[in-house]
């Protein structure tokens, strides 16, 4: 299957679910969840750099890219549609990474599907903001959305996030934010700013790999390492070079650290299995 081929599952609700299947004859599955506004397209080059080791899954979440509109949008239903499209494409045990929103959604699916997983790589997110900045957040971004257009908010947004010159996959987070509904977005905003995770953090069973990178400034390393405090097997990582979206930034690195990850959790004895 190629990048451009779209499956789709249709979640309990009614909502269409789209996800990519890079479904290469290699043994463990990774599954990719990308950021607000983003879609599966600006995982590609990291994707580009996994295939020769892991079956790639990149779903699209719901409101966002080639998945439909979304009737309802919450921390829950989003692990659930995690959940509808692992089933569809027969995946188990996956290692499953987020960026961002992706990381939140990464979060509430393995403290939902307890030991459904082999790993967990949570990306440049956090579990919870203090409220005060989660009010603050959700009120900018609504504001953008209902007052501008949204290819004036994804244009903010990407000269907010990356340098010049805009990486590849920086310009495909633009082109999927700015063809988002903006309900559709204010919805994901909500959703995703007022996620409250810190005391569902205990029913996460996996090993987990934290990232941030180096030059994050819109989620400070203190929110990954709260993470880390608060999950007895994760571990912290730097990736070097990056801002928020560290896939996006430094695809190798990035690439390298799932597949370091994927390598260490096959070298853990059975007994921590």
């Amino acid at each position: 299957m190629t990048f451009t081929e779209i499956r789709q599952v249709t979640a309990p609700d009614g909502c269409r679910l789209a996800y990519r299947d890079l479904d290469a004859d290699h043994s463990g599955a990774v599954v990719l969840l990308h950021s607000l506004g983003a879609d599966g397209t600006m995982w590609e080059p990291c994707a580009e750099r996994l295939t020769d080791c892991f079956r790639v899954i990149i779903p699209d979440s719901r409101g966002h890219g080639a998945s439909g509109r979304a009737p309802r949008t919450s921390v829950d239903q989003w692990a659930e549609d995690i959940a509808t499209v692992l089933h569809h494409a027969g995946v188990q045990d996956a290692l499953l990474a987020g960026v961002s929103m992706g990381g939140i959604q990464a979060l509430a699916y393995a403290a939902a599907y307890p030991g459904t997983l082999c790993g967990l790589v949570v990306a440049d997110s956090f579990a919870s903001l203090p409220v005060e900045i989660a009010a603050a957040k959700i009120a900018s971004f609504t504001d953008q959305a209902h007052t501008t257009s949204m290819a004036e908010v994804a244009a903010t947004y990407v000269a907010d996030t990356f340098r010049e010159p805009v990486p590849s996959a920086g310009d495909a987070v633009r082109h999927a934010m700015a063809g988002l509904d903006a309900e559709d977005f204010v919805a994901a905003v909500e959703a995703c700013f007022g996620a409250q995770l810190d005391d569902r953090l205990s029913d996460v069973k996996e090993p987990v790999r934290v990232l941030w990178g180096e030059r994050d400034g819109k989620t400070p390393r203190a929110l990954s390492e709260s993470i880390v405090r608060q999950l007895p097997e994760a571990t912290l990582r730097v990736i070097p070079g990056a801002g928020h979206l560290s896939n996006v930034d430094n695809p190798d690195v990035f690439a390298t650290e799932l597949r370091e990850f994927k390598a260490a959790l096959r070298a853990r004895p059975a007994s921590e299995v």
